[in-house]
C-alpha cells in the first residue's frame, strides 16, 4: 500500500557540491542525495507528479536522506527528483522491492492470553511476526461458536487500529453490546456469553505487507466468564519487594488479568533518585507485572506509580468502571492522573 502527502521535502542546511558530483541513491528503502546537503528532494510513486510520498528528511554526513513513512511497495516504480538551489533538477527512477512469494508471516500471539474471558471483554490484541496489509481485518477475523458457526457483529464495525509498524492490531468488541441497557445490548446481548465456548479464527489468506498470505491460520479457543464490572483498585494489589543489592524483579500481583499492552507503559517505579530504569515482563495471563532494574536495587523508599488510565480486560479503569452512564458529560481536554503505591527495598538479613 502506497501512502501520499502533498508536502514536499525541503532542506536548507549547509552547502551543495558541484552538479557533477551529486547522485541519488536508494538503499534499504531509504533515498539519499550524495554530494548535496541543501535543496529539495521529492519522491513520487508511479508516473504521476502528485502527490509525493510522505516521509521525513534529514541531513546525515553531508547527504540529504529521505525515509518514507511507509515501506516501499513491491512492483511499484519510484521517481526521485532533486532540485538544487541553483541549476537543473536531477531525476532518477528506482524499482520498489522485489515481490516476495514465499509465506513467512504468522500470528505470533494474541492477548488476552487466558482461556476464560469476561463476557464484557473490551479489546483484543493480535501480534504478527511481520508487517501486515490494512483493510482486511473485518473479513479475516472471526469468532466461532461451539458449533463452528460465525458469531455476527462481535467487533466494532469498520474498526482497524494498527501500530506504526503494522504488526500489532487492536480490535474492539462492540461497546454497544457490552454496556448494559443500550439498544444493542438489549437486542443481542453481550458479544461473549458467560459459560459458552468460542474459537477465535484468523484466516491464513490474510495478506502481509508484501501481498503474500500468512504461513498458517490461527486459532484460539476460549470460554466466556462472568462480567467484570468493578474497576481495579491498586490498594488491593500485592507487591513483593526484592532485596537491596540484587537484580531480582519487583513483582506486582493484580488479582485479575489486566490489559497487556497498557501494562507495558502505564506503570513505573520511582526511587529516592527519580524514575528507575529497567525492563518490564508480564506473566501469569496478565495477572502479574515484573520489573527488573538495569542496576542493582539500593535500599530506600520507592513508589509504584500507576497511570489511572490502566484498564482491566473489560475496559474498567482505575476508579472508573467502563459500564457507566452513557450520558455522562465528556470533558473538552484529556488529563492524566496517577495513583502511587509505596514500598521499601531493604538490605537482606
Amino acid at each position: 500500500m502506497v501512502r501520499f502527502t502533498c508536502l514536499a521535502v525541503v532542506l536548507a542546511l549547509g552547502t551543495i557540491a558541484t552538479a557533477q558530483s551529486v547522485s541519488i541513491q536508494l538503499e534499504g528503502g531509504v533515498f539519499r542525495v550524495v554530494g548535496a546537503s541543501t535543496g529539495t528532494l521529492v519522491v513520487y510513486a508511479g508516473a504521476s507528479d502528485v502527490p509525493p510520498l510522505a516521509g521525513k528528511a534529514t541531513v546525515e554526513s553531508g547527504a540529504i536522506v529521505f525515509r518514507p513513512s511507509y515501506p516501499l511497495a513491491p512492483g511499484v516504480r519510484y521517481r526521485a527528483v532533486f532540485t538544487p538551489p541553483r541549476g537543473a533538477a536531477i531525476e532518477k527512477t528506482f524499482d520498489g522491492p522485489a515481490r516476495r512469494t514465499t509465506p513467512t508471516t504468522h500470528v505470533e500471539r494474541v492477548y488476552p492470553s487466558a482461556d476464560v474471558l469476561p463476557s464484557n471483554q473490551l479489546r483484543l490484541y493480535i501480534y504478527f511476526s511481520g508487517p501486515m496489509s490494512r483493510g482486511e481485518a473485518e473479513q479475516r477475523i472471526h469468532v466461532l461458536d461451539a458449533a463452528g458457526k460465525i458469531v455476527p457483529r462481535v467487533f466494532l464495525p469498520g474498526q482497524e487500529l494498527w501500530d506504526p509498524d503494522n504488526r500489532r492490531l487492536t480490535m474492539t468488541f462492540d461497546p454497544g453490546r457490552i454496556k448494559r441497557d443500550l439498544v444493542s445490548n438489549r437486542a443481542m446481548g453481550p458479544p461473549i456469553g458467560e459459560g459458552k465456548r468460542y474459537t477465535l479464527a484468523i484466516d491464513r489468506e490474510w495478506h502481509d505487507a508484501n501481498g503474500v498470505p500468512m504461513t498458517e491460520e490461527f486459532r484460539k479457543t476460549f470460554r466466556g466468564g462472568p462480567a467484570v464490572r468493578q474497576p481495579p483498585d491498586p490498594k488491593t494489589w500485592k507487591i513483593v519487594s526484592p532485596a537491596a543489592g540484587s537484580h531480582a524483579p519487583l513483582v506486582v500481583a493484580f488479582g485479575r488479568p489486566m490489559n497487556y499492552t497498557l501494562l507495558q507503559r502505564m506503570l513505573k517505579v520511582v526511587g529516592p533518585h527519580g524514575e528507575v530504569a529497567g525492563a518490564v515482563d508480564v506473566g501469569r495471563n496478565e495477572v502479574e507485572w515484573r520489573f527488573t532494574p538495569q542496576q542493582p536495587w539500593t535500599a530506600g523508599r520507592y513508589r509504584l506509580v500507576v497511570d489511572n488510565g490502566l484498564e482491566d480486560l473489560a475496559g474498567n479503569k482505575i476508579g472508573q468502571p467502563f459500564d457507566i452512564d452513557v450520558f455522562d458529560r465528556v470533558t473538552d481536554h484529556i488529563t492524566t492522573t496517577t495513583s502511587s503505591i509505596p514500598f521499601e527495598i531493604r538490605v537482606a538479613r
